[in-house]
């Protein structure tokens, strides 16, 4: 019985009898370009050395010699769970990150198949079903549209990644927006700018990675000013029209970083960018998209989580990583109408830099 832990190769057995590596390749698909007779002596020779078909490698070969017109493209799984796709336009971040994964799918010749959890309501027994029926060996699973959850899906034979830290499970390779890298980017303008009193109110749900993030990165920046000037963050849990209104008239300050829902109510109770107010927005994927601020590039992010995926599938790693990886993608400052230049340079240090 042939060894099977040995394979032939093809240029043995073309070595064997006596022709080219082509002749044995089309004879052991029984192509008509090799006669019957040629075709038979080549056959008894690849099993007499104990030659095994490669199913993956024919399979690959049979669809590079299709007609490319007659080719079905390879399709890649974005999983959404809770965003309904007749809501999908009034998410801009969520148009960005199919953009994104659509630009890097088309650059690696892949499709995307979309699978939207909320409309379906499928069991994840279900979709996986539905996964392995369509031929799918890749998932991209974008974010919940507010704080954290799972997603129970069965990833043996998937390679996953996500976009963003909102699925903690399955904890797949991720590429996120750099959050920490936003409020030292956004607090560095606002000094540049000569505003000294910086307010910073917390939009995102506590718990989550960003929010540790940006509350990181602005309680270092208080650390350096004496006590008397540190104004205190207002958490998501406090915020109504009349705790903002009652944090203003406290605390004073010059400028404000938070969400355009926030922005709203201050122009609500009174404070205009920029005359009243400096304003930064957390994110102009909201209204008003017009304003200074970070926009997150969720485009860049949606083409990184692509990339992670389809590098494990060139790797044949599926299932949950051992050792999950984490790309973040750094957001870009935008000048808009809500910030202005009202004094000198404040000289704070928030990011180290070469020069120490």
């Amino acid at each position: 019985m042939p060894d099977l832990t040995y394979t032939v190769s093809m240029k043995e057995i073309a070595q064997e009898a006596g022709v080219s590596v082509s002749a044995v390749s089309l004879a052991l698909r029984n192509s008509p370009k090799v006669s019957q007779k040629r075709r038979q002596e080549i056959e008894r020779i690849a099993e007499r050395m104990g030659y095994v078909k490669d199913g993956r490698i024919s399979e690959l070969m049979e669809h590079m010699r299709s007609k490319r017109s007659n080719r079905q493209m390879s399709k890649l799984a974005v999983v959404i769970p809770d965003l309904r796709e007749q809501d999908l336009k009034e998410y801009q971040r969520f148009e960005k990150l199919l953009s994104g994964i659509e630009a890097q799918c088309l650059a690696s010749g892949y499709g995307t198949d979309y699978f939207y959890l909320s409309d379906m309501k499928v069991s994840p027994k279900r979709l996986k079903s539905i996964l392995v029926s369509r031929g799918i060996r890749v998932a991209i699973l974008l974010p919940y549209l507010n704080g954290v959850g799972t997603i129970d899906l069965d990833l043996n034979g998937l390679c996953a990644a996500s976009s963003g830290y909102s699925i903690i499970e399955p904890n797949v390779n991720r590429a996120c927006p750099n959050y920490l890298q936003m409020m030292d980017e956004l607090l560095e303008q606002a000094l540049a700018l000569g505003y000294r009193r910086i307010g910073f109110i917390m939009a995102y749900k506590s718990g989550g990675t960003g929010h540790k993030l940006f509350a990181s990165s602005y309680l270092y920046y208080s650390s350096q000013l004496d006590e008397e000037e540190r104004i205190p963050i207002l958490a998501r849990r406090d915020i109504s029209e009349m705790n903002i209104r009652k944090w203003m008239e406290a605390h004073q300050p010059e400028a404000v970083i938070s969400s355009g829902a926030i922005y709203q109510t201050l122009q609500k109770i009174g404070y205009t960018a920029p005359n009243e107010i400096g304003f930064a927005s957390l994110d102009l994927s909201y209204e008003p998209t017009d304003a200074s601020g970070v926009d997150h590039r969720h485009d860049l992010v949606g083409q990184e989580a692509t990339r992670l995926a389809l590098s494990e599938l060139s790797l044949n790693h599926t299932g949950v990583p051992e050792n999950p990886m984490v790309v973040t993608v750094d957001s870009h400052y935008r000048t808009g109408f809500s910030m202005q230049k009202v004094g000198d340079p404040v000289n704070i240090k928030i990011r180290a830099t070469a020069a120490g």
